[in-house]
Formats: structure tokens, C-alpha cells, sequence
């Protein structure tokens, strides 16, 4: 379960269907494997793009609106992990204001539809914050009474989905909407961790009571949470990463035998997405026309970016 922890604590310190083509990137198009999921036969198909960061050793997806501009993270050898946006073609590295650092550990999320970017930098004492990037307008985002924080989703009516780490280090979710913190817990969970809101005030994450217990949440606009397992994962760990505006979620599971594989549901059923020759596949974010981003890693195990558009 080490590998599923890692990516979440990155994340931690961390338009039409678009045609993405990306000079030197790897491609193809192929049926969405169907192991892992319990789906009817009308699964979409999915053309897969490789998306890096020019020069990186390893690139993460985290965010994409419909426009198609995308955020996440790229790691240049010997520097910690930074904040990057990827519109119009081009990849833009971000440190608004200076607030993080020439080598503070940062990951972007977002944008939304109104063009909003959420980043989680650690300072130089190691903790953690969250900032709201918008039209050249930064906000830094902590929680009161919480030292270290980050921020994971901002709806398009500004509420803001993010977590704290309490004394024993473990994750607890919050809610801030209309300037009120509502704290996000499952009952009887170890740690309960958001990782994403669409437009309807739905949130997404995933719970646990241990390293070898770990399952997706939903959770309504009216508070109510339901756990969320991929059927294939048996008592493998399943997290949801994002939901859409139209009800789609995204996320990754653990199938028995240890392998990672991302996935989408979509009405229901589940649908496995897996970047042909990836050794894992972790999806962590869907646009509303069901186009997916996120992380893969090859036989060498290096990370890069993925697109995954459905035709």
C-alpha cells in the first residue's frame, strides 16, 4: 500500500472533447482494457497521450477543466517537485508572488471553468499550505487551529475542499463554503481525505482505518457519505480522486494480486483505464466531457503526465 500513499501525499504537499497532440509525446489508441471492471458492453473507447514536462524526470496530472488547460507537477533531478500549468501548448512553472520558493515541494490542481488553480507548497519549516490562483490574483488558504493544510478542489461557487493532519498525523477533511469550516470525517475512519468537488457541491475522496483498509467516498450536498468500492478490487484499496459535473468519477484501485489501475465510472458501471504498457495507471482528475489525466509509470519506473480522451 506504500505507492497509493506516496501519490496521495503529493497530492498532500502537493469546452469540446479536446484532440490533444503533443510534439514528442507517445500515443495510441486503443479499446479501455476491461479487467477491472464490472461494465455492460458499451464502454468508450480512449485514445492515450503522453504528457511531460519538458526536461522532467517524473510528471503528474492533477487537474484539467473544459478548455483543456492542465496543472500538476514535474520534478527536475536534484530540485523537489513544482507547481506547473499546461495551456495553449505550453507548460508554464508556478510560483505566484514568489510565495514558494526557488525549492519548496509544490503541486497545482484546477483550474475550474473560471479559471481558478489551487497550489499546496510545504515552506521552508515543512508545513503545509494551500493558495488560490485567479487572473493574476493570489489568496493563501489555511485552515484556523491547523498548521499544515492543503486545498484540493474549488467549486465554480467557491467552496473550497481541503485537509488538516492532526497530532498523529493523519488526514481529516474540510469544507469551507460561505466562509464556515465544516470538518469531513467518516465515522469510525482513521483519517478521511477529499480529494475533489464538482459544481453541485458533491465531494470525493477516500477513507481508511488502516494502511490495508482503504475505500472511496462520496459524499452529497447534503452531507451524506457512501462508501465507494471498484468491484474488482475485492479487499484491495479503492480511492476516488474526482467527480464531474455530470456524475462521472475517477480514481484508481488496487486489484488482488497488487497491481494499480485507474478507473471511471460512469452511470454505475466501472471502466478500467490502463496507458498501454504502464506498469500502473492512476487517474486523478475528469473533465465534464470525460477526459481523463492523470499518472502512469513505465518498466523503469518513471512517472509521466497522460491524457486520456474518450471517442
Amino acid at each position: 500500500m506504500s505507492n497509493h500513499r506516496t501519490l496521495c501525499r503529493r497530492l498532500a504537499q502537493t469546452a469540446a472533447v479536446f484532440t490533444f497532440v503533443f510534439a514528442g509525446s507517445a500515443s495510441a489508441t486503443v479499446p479501455a482494457p476491461s479487467a477491472g471492471a464490472n461494465v455492460t458492453a458499451h464502454q468508450a473507447h480512449y485514445t492515450y497521450r503522453t504528457l511531460d514536462y519538458p526536461g522532467a524526470s517524473d510528471t503528474i496530472l492533477f487537474g484539467i477543466n473544459d478548455f483543456g488547460e492542465i496543472t500538476g507537477q514535474y520534478n527536475l533531478s536534484g530540485l523537489q517537485p513544482h507547481a506547473m500549468l499546461y495551456r495553449l501548448g505550453h507548460f508554464e512553472a508556478l510560483n505566484p508572488g514568489g510565495l514558494i520558493g526557488s525549492n519548496n515541494f509544490s503541486a497545482a490542481g484546477g483550474p475550474n471553468n473560471l479559471g481558478v488553480i489551487f497550489i499546496d507548497y510545504a515552506d521552508t519549516s515543512g508545513l503545509q499550505h494551500g493558495l488560490l490562483l485567479q487572473w493574476g490574483q493570489v489568496t493563501k488558504i489555511d485552515f484556523p487551529g491547523h498548521p499544515s493544510s492543503n486545498v484540493d478542489g474549488v467549486s465554480l461557487s467557491g467552496a473550497i475542499t481541503g485537509v488538516y493532519w492532526g497530532d498523529h498525523g493523519y488526514a481529516h477533511g474540510i469544507l469551507r463554503q460561505d466562509g464556515q469550516d465544516t470538518l469531513i470525517d467518516v465515522a469510525g475512519s482513521r483519517e478521511t481525505y477529499p480529494l475533489g468537488n464538482n459544481g453541485s457541491g458533491e465531494m470525493v475522496g477516500f477513507w481508511d482505518t488502516s494502511q490495508s483498509d482503504v475505500h472511496g467516498f462520496y459524499r452529497s450536498l447534503g452531507g451524506q457519505i457512501t462508501s465507494i468500492d471498484v468491484p474488482i478490487a475485492g479487499t484491495a484499496a479503492t480511492i476516488v480522486y474526482a467527480i464531474n459535473d455530470v456524475g462521472q468519477i475517477a480514481g484508481e484501485y488496487f486489484d488482488t494480486s497488487g497491481g494499480i489501475h485507474g478507473f471511471v465510472r460512469t452511470r454505475g458501471q466501472y471502466q478500467s483505464l490502463d496507458v498501454p504498457g504502464a506498469a500502473t495507471t492512476y487517474v486523478t482528475n475528469i473533465n465534464n466531457f470525460g477526459v481523463a489525466v492523470g499518472q502512469y509509470t513505465d518498466a523503469a519506473g518513471n512517472n509521466h503526465g497522460f491524457v486520456a480522451t474518450p471517442w
